[in-house]
């Protein structure tokens, strides 16, 4: 990309980690795709997630996979220059697995990381991290002194000095610690297991009954959440007696799964329970900001979530003329959930969930996210679309049956105006397809959703 053309944000990650010191934060983000979940070979597996539980076919497993491996590098699109590693992996024990050095490619760069440095040259060169791919956790060399930021804290990086204790963030990800954390929330009602080990599956088969029977007590609608999930993985609304069935079902031979993982090393973390929340009916809105150093929340962006019809995260859309007013309205929840999680010992990016009770105005929190969100970098890309006179933007998600070259051609008019950004790209040469992140910039609400299914056709069509 010309860079007179390059894409320039209003702040980026690393401008928000140095706020309030002048020194390096001396920060090295490590990024891995969803589902990674590495333990060390031979040891048993300590930071569990089992947020993935729906059957699905072969095309909506490859669909899912190509989401889970892009998931670095939209996430790190405002990352700025600071170090960014990717893990690049299999892991022993993982289906597939293999021993991790034959398991590679021994090109030094394959065809899929030019993804990641195609997408990030639309920055201008001061706001591209400084990319590297991990070919083992071994491999991980750090300057004296810096430590590691990561979205989902994973056993193959335990070894590593944390920005912030892998535990402690595996327990403020997770949606028992929200639920426990003194946070105004919905009612809800935690169920842990009572297991540690076991050898006698009878056991488990009561354990999975025992854990379940509270589905059928509650009063629809309700929500129930697996204590790991993210975009909408591992989360389920109940509204009819068919949902209840059907998720009461699934969560059975979920729960199954997920009780063999828990082991003495995790039992303390509560990796197997289950949540039961109320729904409150009222707007929702997902709230980014970032926690400093000394505990004050840095207001990001205000964003309306997007779902598919599995109610599964796709992206979010934002208005910039409503973000002082949405600022000023969460300040105080805000502020709230910043000193929590200050109080917990993190700093960094976060994301939460909120909903107005219509019926007496109470702001809730209904999820937290201690990571980077989906949405985060509509927030310093304000500038870039407003003052192209876009005072709408969006993020959609999701497969396109095209090359990137052809993608790009066909939108080249809007690239070159500033009001389409490919925000991440994946493919599977074997399959033809891609599964992409492109953000959309327009006048006024009516032409973004004119845009955004443009943008969506164009992809199932081709």
């Amino acid at each position: 990309m010309n860079p007179s053309s390059s894409i320039i944000l209003d702040y980026t990650l690393h401008d928000l980690y140095s706020a309030e010191s002048n020194d390096d934060p001396n920060t090295v983000l490590i990024y891995y795709p969803l589902q990674f979940g590495h333990n060390n070979e031979g040891t048993q597996t300590k930071f569990a997630y089992g947020y993935r539980a729906e059957e699905e076919d072969e095309d909506a497993t490859s669909s899912l996979a190509m989401a889970a491996n892009m998931v670095p590098q939209r996430y790190a699109f405002s990352a700025g220059k600071m170090p960014l590693v990717i893990l690049d992996f299999i892991s022993p024990g993982q289906p597939g697995g293999k021993d991790i050095k034959c398991s590679q490619e021994t090109d030094a760069k394959p065809a899929r990381y030019f993804d990641f440095y195609r997408t990030f040259a639309q920055l201008q060169s001061d706001q591209q991290p400084s990319l590297s791919f991990a070919k083992s956790p071994d491999s991980i060399e750090l300057s004296l002194g810096a430590r590691i930021a990561v979205l989902l804290p994973t056993d193959c990086l335990s070894h590593l000095p944390h920005l912030t204790c892998p535990e402690t963030h595996y327990e403020i990800l997770s949606k028992r610690g929200l639920a426990v954390s003194g946070l105004p929330t919905p009612p809800s009602r935690v169920i842990d297991t009572l297991l540690v080990e076991y050898e006698d599956p009878s056991v488990l088969v009561k354990e999975t009954t025992r854990m379940t029977y509270a589905i059928d007590q509650h009063d629809t609608p309700f929500m129930v959440k697996l204590p790991q999930s993210i975009s909408g993985m591992g989360t389920f609304a109940i509204i009819s007696e068919t949902d209840r069935a059907q998720v009461k079902a699934l969560l059975i031979t979920q729960l199954g799964v997920m009780l063999q993982q828990l082991n003495h090393t995790n039992q303390h973390l509560y990796p197997c329970s289950i949540v039961l929340q109320d729904f409150i009916d009222g707007p929702v809105v997902a709230l980014s900001f970032f926690v400093t150093r000394t505990g004050q929340p840095k207001f990001v962006a205000c964003c309306e979530q997007l779902f598919d019809e599995h109610s599964h995260w796709i992206g979010g859309s934002i208005s910039y003329r409503q973000q002082a007013e949405y600022q000023e309205t969460f300040s105080a929840l805000t502020g709230k959930v910043a000193a929590f999680l200050h109080n917990k010992g993190y700093q960094g990016p976060a994301g939460i969930d909120i909903v107005t009770n219509q019926t007496n105005g109470e702001q809730m929190v209904i999820d937290l996210n201690v990571r980077v969100t989906g949405t985060f970098h509509l927030g310093p890309l304000a500038g870039h679309f407003t003052s192209r006179g876009y005072f709408e933007a969006a993020l959609t998600t999701g497969d396109f049956f095209c090359s990137r070259d052809t993608f790009e051609g066909a939108f080249a008019d809007e690239i070159r105006e500033g009001s389409l950004i490919v925000s991440g790209w994946v493919h599977d040469e074997s399959r033809l397809k891609s599964h992409a992140a492109i953000t959309v910039g327009a006048r006024d609400a009516d032409h973004l959703k004119e845009y955004l299914h443009r943008v969506k056709d164009f992809g199932l069509q081709n």
